[in-house]
């Protein structure tokens, strides 16, 4: 998802966020605070970057997904089907 590089999945979009030219606006308004902008540039380094992203999916394992008639997927996000 970063249009300035390859298709690998490395640190480089961190290095490009912080030239404020992320992809996404919301990307870029990480910058606009002192901790996540500093935490943006810790992440450049490709040892925080796989150690961080691995806590992270770790996460999102844990997280348990409702299927079948225990969950929905809503057409807008803010209202029930």
């Amino acid at each position: 998802m970063d249009p300035h590089s390859s298709l690998a999945f490395d640190t480089h979009y961190f290095t490009i966020l912080n030239q404020h030219k992320g992809l996404f606006q919301s990307d870029v308004a990480l910058l606009t605070n002192k901790r996540s902008a500093e935490m943006v540039k810790q992440l450049q380094s490709t040892d925080d970057f796989f150690f961080e992203f691995n806590k992270s999916m770790k996460k999102m394992e844990a997280v348990e997904l409702l299927t079948g008639k225990d969950g929905e997927i809503r057409k807008k996000c803010r209202v029930v089907n």
